[in-house]
């Protein structure tokens, strides 16, 4: 990448980045880099005043103009402290145009008190020659350069007769030194500036693309966690249509076998106890079944339009013996229909209370789990809230992971949370879970109203 070519690659940018870098460069060009020249300008010059000021004291011979000097110092010694502790440091280039008068009216005052002596100026002139470099402005060195040379004229006719005002100046501005100090200040102002600004373009290039690289990296972070939050899921749909269908031959051998005792059966007490295993293996010949048929990526039978309350009772009932000394309360008002997989959000139901249970038994205050419903113009909001340990901030982002589970116990796989975030994705609705550690944990869940917003 060549140095200069940094205008050319923002010229070649839109409208509004090249706006950017305008912005860019004029904030960098008037507090950084004009402040930073210039206090390197006023230390380098208040150096050289000092050693100037110790020849005049160590040089018996020389003019007496130490005090002159010395009260020069002192007005340079001000500006430097204005410059570095007030505003006007945000205010360049003031301080040239300030260090520049001062100079000049001690140089011009030599210039005509020794009738238009070249030594007394030339100090001046060598500061012009690095105005350019100071401002990096062809504007502000033409600027002091007209003023220079105004004064210039004035003292000569001050300093000479009037017959020699003419051959003086010319004297003085066709002197080599002189007239390469007028000569190097408009170019070095005009190189360096363009200098500055392709420099400065490269950076605001450099800054921009590394924001645009920040942003991408950030993007394939978030896809990558995305598909692999994806993939796990895919695993467990592998996992469930290996190991569900095994589980559904013996079941189905069980429930046979059920049939026939309860065909059999002349006994009462036996034929109660029958029934209630035909239904608790009906029931987990449901889940299985809706377990292998959530695994696929889009449920196969149609939805059915199912009472809330009843399917939340249900799930209640199965949860019976692990809600003892919880208290639930339920407020879903009557009548509250939602098209879904009655079976499938259930389980939903049932693995949010078994969750809930098991975070109000560690508390040391009475467990307490609450289930609310509202219906809004489009959608189901039901909400599940306990008042048990809460949820670490940590462990909040990894809940809906498979086999992610906060639980010690061996028995516990961690995908309750997946499986109902996967049946709440093929009901077009959402899972949400907001925490306070050790207070409370809430699941909020959206479906859809009506089945037609299901199916867009």
């Amino acid at each position: 990448m060549k140095l200069l070519s940094g205008m050319d690659q923002i010229r070649q940018l839109p409208a509004y980045r090249q706006r950017r870098f305008e912005r860019f460069y004029h904030t960098q060009y008037r507090y950084r880099v004009l402040p930073l020249f210039a206090d390197v300008y006023l230390v380098i010059a208040f150096i050289g005043t000092l050693l100037f000021l110790g020849g005049l004291a160590l040089n018996p011979d020389a003019p007496d103009v130490f005090g002159i000097y010395l009260i020069y110092t002192a007005i340079l010694t001000g500006l430097i402290a204005a410059h570095r502790f007030t505003r006007l440091r945000r205010s360049a280039p003031m301080i040239v145009y300030l260090v520049f008068f001062n100079m000049a009216a001690f140089s011009y005052l030599g210039y005509m008190t020794t009738g238009a002596s070249l030594a007394p100026i030339v100090g001046l002139f060598f500061f012009i020659s690095s105005v350019g470099i100071i401002t990096l402005s062809l504007f502000h060195t033409s600027v002091i350069i007209l003023i220079n040379l105004t004064l210039l004229v004035l003292a000569t006719f001050v300093a000479v007769d009037s017959t020699q005002v003419s051959d003086t100046l010319i004297g003085i501005l066709t002197n080599w030194l002189i007239l390469m100090c007028l000569v190097v200040a408009p170019l070095s102002a005009w190189f360096l500036s363009q200098f500055l600004r392709n420099l400065l373009a490269l950076q605001f290039l450099l800054r921009d693309r590394n924001r645009q690289l920040s942003r991408t990296l950030e993007t394939l972070k978030s896809t990558e966690e995305r598909l692999a939050q994806e993939q796990k899921h895919q695993a467990l749909s592998h996992m469930a249509k290996g190991l569900l269908h095994e589980i559904m031959n013996p079941l189905n051998c069980a429930s046979q076998a059920l049939d026939f005792a309860n065909s059999v059966n002349r006994d009462v007490e036996v034929a109660d106890a029958l029934t209630d295993a035909s239904t608790h293996q009906k029931r987990i010949a449901d889940i299985v079944s809706d377990l292998i048929e959530f695994s696929r990526p889009v449920p196969e039978h149609s939805l059915e339009t199912a009472d809330l309350g009843k399917l939340v009772t249900t799930a209640t009932r199965f949860c019976q013996h692990q809600l003892r000394g919880v208290e639930l309360q339920t407020d879903i008002p009557e009548g509250t229909t939602v098209p879904c997989y009655p079976s499938a959000l259930t389980q939903v139901f049932v693995n949010l209370l078994l969750n809930g249970v098991s975070a109000v038994s560690k508390n040391r205050q009475p467990g307490k789990i609450e289930i609310t419903a509202e219906s809004a113009d489009s959608a189901h909001r039901i909400v599940i809230r306990d008042n048990g340990q809460g949820i670490a901030p940590d462990d909040m982002k990894r809940l809906t992971d498979p086999f992610y589970s906060t639980s010690d116990t061996p028995d516990n796989l961690g995908l309750g949370l997946s499986i109902c975030q996967t049946i709440m994705r093929h009901h077009k609705g959402n899972m949400s879970i907001t925490s306070e550690p050790g207070q409370w944990t809430q699941v909020t869940l959206t479906l859809p109203r009506t089945a037609a917003q299901h199916a867009g």
